[in-house]
């Protein structure tokens, strides 16, 4: 991905997915999405980002700087564009990359404080 200025796409999403934003994804369809993006532990990588965006791919935090299922924080990774992390995939992609491949959860918040491991196990 490359870094451009977005925000007209981003405002786009955003006011467009209200509906959908209100109905997260499930733990399987975020475990799905991990298998399907590489990650050698799934449900770990699924509970993240259930305690990070509750399963909502418009989810934005940090005063709007982290953005997705995994909230991808662009300040950190500034490689990544902002709008394209709505994308679950795209989003998936970059969690993989920062987590070094699903082996290095500790950039994420809920990781750390163990957010994160109510979620696994569960259905």
């Amino acid at each position: 991905m490359k870094k451009r200025e977005a925000w007209p796409l981003l405002l786009l999403l955003f006011a467009t997915s209200r509906a959908a934003a209100r109905k997260g994804l499930t733990l399987a369809q975020l475990r799905a999405i991990a298998t399907r993006n590489g990650f050698p532990d799934p449900p770990l990588a699924a509970a993240v980002a259930m305690a990070e965006s509750g399963g909502n791919r418009f989810a934005v935090g940090d005063r709007a700087t982290s953005f997705g299922l995994w909230q991808i924080h662009t300040p950190a990774h500034p490689q990544f564009i902002a709008a394209e992390l709505f994308d679950v995939d795209n989003n998936a992609r970059a969690a993989f990359e920062i987590s070094k491949g699903g082996t290095d959860w500790s950039p994420w918040t809920t990781f750390r404080n163990g957010d994160h491991l109510r979620f696994l196990g569960a259905q």
